[in-house]
């Protein structure tokens, strides 16, 4: 025999324990009350009285056993329904919730429960599940920026090639230096797009290496990241300094990414460095936390940028930063794996005057 759907309903068995419940309490009354008049009335028989006045007795007692028999109908009947109206009352969030839950799509995130009642267990339900349709509504708007930000990077490099391609197809002779032109373009495209993808895999997979965590020793990566970017630092005819405090410097993270986010500080600092400025590279254990900090004499951000220059694909400069090949990820990369790592990353800058971009870890001893 197939259970009814109905009866699985916590509403159902709700209704089921009130009437039990009720039930109960009122047997153990009716029985309670039948046996107390039992007892007022028989020690009647020891007295001499007439068979009309047992009889009456007798017809009372059997009258109360029947009243309190329909009494017990009554309640138990009064006592389920009563209950499975309040517990109807009491679930309607819960059902709002599970109504709600299964129309939800992308199309209608904004949607809510809005419950307003009693600070009780129902109202934390309701009120939890509003705040996870918030959080997937933000989430769906980040993707949705991020898709679009994405494609229109990726149509940028695909464009100029596009359009180059199309200028020498339109030639009648075409010489040696025009191909060797094309070719130079060609390349200088499919590298952005190159450098793009490696972005974005790194942006996506940060978060997903963490099993790679061991100690790092700070200091020896800050040096390979000086000696790596002493080359374009020179080119560029910026100074660089390194300046490690004499401690032990160590975190639990992942080498790799931890050097990737250094690397891509001391580039933006170099890049925005006027010729003769210099780019300092320290660190130091403050208490608990690993503070490494990359500074520079360069152009500076202002403060409206300096809100959202960890945004992705925010750029201050955004012609420069086109012409120069960037893809708008940089700090947006260092930002995540500073918090992959569970450090925080901040900045303290001014036009003309240059920047400072601060990293905090956590400090852990070597193992």
């Amino acid at each position: 025999m197939k259970i009814p759907a109905f009866s699985k309903t916590i509403r159902f068995k709700l209704t089921v324990w009130y009437a039990a419940l009720l039930l109960l309490f009122v047997v153990v009354f009716v029985v309670g009350l039948n046996v107390t008049m039992q007892r007022f009335v028989n020690p009647v028989r020891f007295i001499p009285m007439p068979e009309i006045v047992r009889q009456v007795q007798r017809e009372n007692i059997e009258l109360l056993r029947n009243y309190s028999l329909i009494s017990l109908g009554v309640l138990i009947l009064l006592g389920a329904g009563g209950g499975y109206f309040l517990s109807g009352r009491m679930l309607n969030p819960v059902d709002r919730v599970s109504s709600l839950a299964a129309g939800i799509s992308s199309s209608n995130l904004n949607e809510r429960i809005n419950y307003r009642g009693p600070d009780d267990e129902v109202k934390r339900l309701a009120d939890t599940f509003d705040g996870m349709l918030e959080r997937l509504e933000n989430a769906f708007e980040a993707q949705k920026r991020f898709i679009q930000d994405a494609s229109h990077e990726l149509k940028t490099p695909i464009a100029i090639a596009q359009t180059n391609i199309e200028v020498t197809e339109m030639e009648e002779r075409v010489t040696a230096k025009e191909y060797r032109h094309l070719m130079e373009v060609l390349k200088m495209s499919l590298g952005r797009l190159n450098k793009l993808s490696d972005d974005l895999l790194l942006l996506s997979e940060a978060a997903q290496n963490r099993s790679k965590s061991s100690a790092v020793d700070i200091a020896p990566l800050l040096q390979e990241v000086a000696e790596e970017a002493g080359g374009r630092a020179k080119a560029a005819g910026v100074g660089l300094e390194l300046d490690l405090a004499p401690q032990e410097m160590f975190v639990t993270g992942d080498a790799l990414y931890l050097k990737q986010a250094i690397i891509n500080l001391v580039d933006n600092a170099i890049k925005y460095s006027k010729p003769g400025g210099t780019v300092t590279i320290a660190a130091q254990a403050v208490d608990a936390q690993l503070v490494v900090e990359v500074k520079d004499s360069g152009i500076g951000i202002s403060q409206a940028d300096q809100q959202h220059i960890f945004d992705r694909f925010y750029r201050v400069d955004k012609s420069r930063s086109r012409a120069q090949g960037g893809s708008g990820l940089g700090l947006a990369i260092v930002k995540k794996i500073v918090e992959d790592h569970g450090g925080t990353i901040s900045v303290t800058s001014a036009l003309d005057k240059g920047s400072a971009f601060r990293v905090s870890l956590p400090r852990h001893g070597p193992t």
